[in-house]
């Protein structure tokens, strides 16, 4: 490569061949059928949205809505995976790993906390 025609030519080549291995290995994105999921996912946005203004302008007002409409979602959402688990039976197939998905969501047992070691001692106070 002596000349800058050589260069450029080059330089394009291996261009075209990242943006399309990006093309290539970029997860899609896809649309959510489930209208229910896309309107809490809209509330989430609008509860983010808020929060970012309330964090620049601490606006105890602002921190009342971000509040409420957190408190919203939680219960959208509760109410949500409450329906998912709700599934008939009949149509979870282990073809397409829903059967697996609802058994491991229902199995799942949470990690308990640790307890809290000060100066080689177990606390078990609040204080």
């Amino acid at each position: 490569m002596h000349n800058g025609m050589a260069i450029d030519t080059c330089v394009k080549n291996f261009s075209g061949a990242v943006l399309k291995f990006l093309a290539e290995f970029t997860p899609k994105c896809c649309p959510r059928d489930d209208p229910i999921l896309a309107g809490i996912q809209n509330e989430i946005g609008l509860k983010n949205r808020l929060r970012r203004q309330w964090q620049v302008t601490r606006d105890p007002a602002l921190k009342a809505e971000v509040n409420c409409l957190q408190r919203s979602v939680n219960r959208l959402l509760k109410e949500w995976r409450k329906d998912q688990l709700s599934v008939t039976p009949e149509s979870l197939d282990p073809e397409d790993q829903s059967l697996w998905r609802v058994t491991k969501r229902v199995m799942r047992v949470p990690t308990p906390s640790p307890p809290l070691v000060t100066l080689g001692d177990i606390t078990l106070s609040d204080s």
